[in-house]
């Protein structure tokens, strides 16, 4: 006995709509099978479940912080140096705050970077 016909709200047809470098399609399978899940599957299950695209731009960013992260240590050893001990203590307290603030986003977005060599 052949199997029941899908309801046609169920069943699936070819979508020819995405168009990739072959770097970019390399990303895409090397993440998919990470996941351990088909391209397709894993392409859908990122759409649908809202999880943002890791972004092509996270290496500058991560610079970018490198440079405010150096830039805060330098107020903070020259704060150090010239302010009486509680006010020092309160700035550096103030400063660590800020740098927590700056590198905890980008950090969580490109933790689950992937390489773009094939």
């Amino acid at each position: 006995m052949a199997r029941p016909r899908k309801n046609p709200d169920e069943k699936r047809q070819r979508w020819a709509v995405l168009n990739v470098t072959d770097a970019e399609r390399c990303v895409i399978e090397k993440a998919a099978a990470a996941a351990r899940q088909p391209v397709n599957r894993f392409i859908l299950a990122r759409t649908l479940s809202g999880a943002s695209v890791v972004r092509a731009d996270w290496q500058q960013n991560v610079a970018r912080l490198g440079t405010a992260v150096g830039l805060l240590e330098e107020i903070a050893a020259e704060v150090r140096k010239q302010a009486a001990p509680m006010d020092a203590l309160r700035i550096a307290l103030e400063l660590r705050r800020v740098d927590a603030a700056l590198m905890e986003p980008t950090l969580s977005s490109s933790a689950g970077a992937v390489s773009s060599e094939c």
